[in-house]
């Protein structure tokens, strides 16, 4: 129930943004592939149900797009960290994976006049996957993984027409051991996105 849940609201969130923002006739600066290899920062919180908790800590990752028109295009995410673990029945620390695939939105502002910056939308749909095989673990399975979605707001600031510095935010919504309850993780992160 809960799958079904987070599924829904993130094609809600894709499909309110498609919906509600006309894309232009044509095709300008449409077919081009953007790869971002990228650093970031999570902040976990607790696990459901004497889970612990996971520490903040540094995650590494890659994103790649394809961009459709000048505003939409299909994005796919891939992110590692190792949060240390606080407590409940796993100790000592947690390989933890996020994957998403989805829909990304950019719109700037008064056409880019003033030095204004792209606003950034992304909804998607994937996984947040634990591995605690190198935990202490009490009476439990040490690896697992459920449905995630995916909800970041970014921005870029443009250095050449194929290299931009991108920073922004992402906040996984995910299951946790089926249906135990919910996580919600939120990273900042910075990459270098490179055009083609």
């Amino acid at each position: 129930m809960m799958k079904r849940g987070i599924l829904a609201m993130a094609l809600l969130a894709m499909g309110t943004a498609a919906a509600g923002v006309a894309t232009p006739a044509a095709a300008q600066g449409a077919g081009h592939v953007t790869i971002e290899p990228y650093v970031g920062y999570g902040f976990y919180g607790s696990l459901p149900r004497n889970g612990g908790k996971l520490k903040a800590a540094v995650a590494y990752g890659g994103e790649a797009a394809l961009q459709l028109t000048p505003q939409f295009a299909l994005y796919g995410n891939y992110q590692r960290s190792k949060p240390e673990v606080e407590g409940g029945v796993f100790q000592r620390s947690a390989t933890v994976d996020h994957w998403s695939t989805g829909l990304e939105f950019s719109y700037v502002p008064r056409g880019g006049a003033e030095g204004m910056f792209p606003i950034i939308l992304q909804a998607g749909v994937g996984q947040a996957r634990y591995d605690f095989t190198e935990a202490n673990i009490i009476g439990s399975a040490p690896k697992f993984e459920d449905t995630a979605a995916n909800l970041g707001l970014a921005s870029a600031l443009r250095l050449s027409p194929r290299f931009a510095i991108r920073y922004g935010v992402n906040d996984y919504i995910s299951n946790f051991r089926k249906d135990l309850g919910i996580t919600n993780q939120v990273f900042v992160n910075v990459g270098a996105e490179l055009r083609f």
